[in-house]
């Protein structure tokens, strides 16, 4: 993880051109995600870190694909053209319903994989210490989080000119481009879960 960042700040300073606010709160971001490694690992490590990854990968899935099928109207053209306010809408709300709903059925219900759940993902830690109303609100705000940390890398990238913060993946822009949704939901969720 902290190669990971450690790279993504590179890519920020390999960049030509004026750096904006945006790149600055970016590597911010970057920076408060390395210090917040060794209390989240010492915490509940793994887990915590997976959970957080998964929130931000299915708000990005469940948005464009619901984007695709459902999306009439554009809501940022002018940062992220693709988005829509239905596939943005949905992709905040699906993982939320879907992980309490995963959450009811392994820990309600104890079908079988219960132990690999609580293992694998805090949520139901959250759902022990704070119930399914107050867990379903923590997870939507995270997606929320990952959405701006995504619509962040998009204005900055507009505001220099350049289409990825690298090339180290090609086709898909830098590290950082795949990570910029995280760099915000990280933090965000680890506030919440500092308070269980």
């Amino acid at each position: 993880m902290v190669g990971i960042l450690g790279y993504s700040l590179f890519e920020l300073f390999k960049i030509k051109g004026k750096k904006n606010i945006y790149v600055w709160i970016i590597f911010i971001l970057v920076l408060i995600n390395v210090f917040l490694i060794f209390p989240i690992t010492n915490s509940s490590g793994r887990s915590f870190f997976f959970t957080a990854l998964l929130i931000s990968v299915f708000t990005d899935i469940f948005a464009l694909v619901f984007g695709k099928l459902l999306g009439k109207r554009f809501v940022y053209p002018s940062i992220s053209p693709n988005k829509t306010l239905e596939g943005t809408l949905l992709g905040l709300v699906i993982p939320s319903f879907l992980f309490l709903f995963l959450g009811y059925l392994f820990i309600e219900q104890e079908i079988s994989g219960s132990e690999v759940f609580s293992e694998l993902l805090v949520i139901s830690q959250f759902i022990d210490s704070l119930g399914y109303l107050i867990t379903f609100l923590i997870i939507m705000i995270s997606s929320l989080a990952s959405v701006s940390g995504d619509l962040l890398a998009s204005k900055s990238k507009r505001l220099i000119g350049i289409k990825d913060f690298g090339n180290l993946l090609p086709g898909h822009g830098g590290i950082l481009d795949r990570i910029d949704s995280h760099i915000m939901c990280i933090p965000v969720f680890f506030i919440f879960y500092s308070f269980i």
